[in-house]
């Protein structure tokens, strides 16, 4: 019996520890690289037409540099940070990204708070090799997208009317050889992301290779 609750005991414990380091709070270890973890987010979900890009500066914020994204970070303090505090607010006209686009996921909001925590800095060295070898949607592909791509294009009214949220639906792009054109910012075709960078070299050669291989659902 006193062996049954002991172990009844640390299972309720072990799930208050998992439950606590599951809020909004945890921040995840390091490194947070401005380039791949944040600015791809800022920039897909965040500068859309109407919000705060260079031309329409949506409450005076233009989220489409690294210098206009400072402006709404306070260096070290993520919680005094109003670029962190729009993201936590469950509802409503002031939570950011405004409906109908999707909130940022809990961990995607710790991004933020870690990289504005750990001083909001834009030159952490964070290249790493560039793995081609076997490239896969739901492993490399589907992850690109929703880093870079989908807080545009998904939803109920995607951009464009293009929707990058599955493989039935990036597949068609991939084949067109507009998804590939799009990202490498060559002529002809629209410059993906929109008022952002180019995605980092890796990642263009990660969706070439996955395209080339036929654009499989692997």
């Amino acid at each position: 019996m006193v062996r049954n609750l002991l172990f009844s005991a640390g299972i309720l414990l072990a799930g208050v520890l998992i439950l606590t380091r599951c809020t909004k709070n945890h921040l995840p270890d390091p490194p947070i690289c401005y380039q791949t973890d944040i600015e791809p987010l800022i920039v897909s979900n965040c500068t859309m037409s109407g919000c705060h890009n260079s031309s329409d500066r949506e409450a005076g914020y233009d989220f489409s540099s690294y210098a206009g994204i400072l402006n709404a970070v306070e260096a070290g303090n993520y919680k005094k940070s109003e670029l962190y505090k729009v993201l936590v607010i469950p509802a409503g006209e002031k939570r950011m990204p405004q409906s109908p686009a999707e909130p940022f996921t809990d961990y995607q909001i710790a991004l933020v708070a870690r990289w504005i925590e750990e001083g909001a800095i834009q030159s952490l060295d964070c290249q790493s090799a560039c793995d081609t070898s076997f490239v896969g949607y739901n492993g490399t592909i589907a992850p690109i997208m929703s880093t870079y791509c989908t807080g545009c294009h998904a939803g109920s009214q995607p951009q464009g009317d293009i929707d990058l949220a599955s493989w039935a639906t990036v597949k068609p792009h991939a084949q067109s050889g507009s998804l590939v054109g799009s990202v490498r910012h060559a002529s002809g075709f629209a410059a993906m992301p929109q008022n952002g960078s180019m995605l980092p070299e890796c990642a263009i050669r990660q969706i070439e290779k996955w395209v080339a291989d036929g654009a499989q659902n692997n």
